[in-house]
C-alpha cells in the first residue's frame, strides 16, 4: 500500500508517534461502538420473538438478529485487518 513506518523513523516526530497511537485507539473505539449496537439489536431481536405473537414480528426479529451477527462478523474482519495493517507499522 505505501511504504512501511520503519523506512520514515529518521523523520518521524512525536506527533507522528502520537497520531499512530490515536489511530489504534479510535480502531478500538470503533469496535466497542459497533459491539454495543449489536448487543442492542440482539436484545431487540430477542425481545420481538419472545414478546409478540404474531409471525410478522417474530420474522422481523429473525432478521434483525441476523442482521446483528453479520454486522459484527464484518466489524472483527475489519478491525483486524486494520490493526493489522498498523502492527506491520509498527515493526
Amino acid at each position: 500500500m505505501g511504504k512501511d513506518y520503519k523506512d520514515f523513523e529518521d523523520d518521524m516526530k512525536l506527533q507522528d508517534y502520537l497520531s499512530y497511537d490515536r489511530t489504534k485507539l479510535a480502531l478500538t473505539r470503533t469496535f466497542l461502538s459497533f459491539a454495543r449496537t449489536a448487543i442492542g439489536l440482539l436484545a431487540s431481536g430477542a425481545g420481538l420473538i419472545i414478546l409478540q405473537a404474531s409471525r410478522a414480528f417474530r420474522i422481523m426479529g429473525y432478521v434483525i438478529i441476523t442482521a446483528a451477527i453479520m454486522g459484527m462478523l464484518y466489524v472483527i474482519r475489519y478491525c483486524m485487518g486494520v490493526k493489522k495493517r498498523l502492527d506491520k507499522l509498527e515493526e
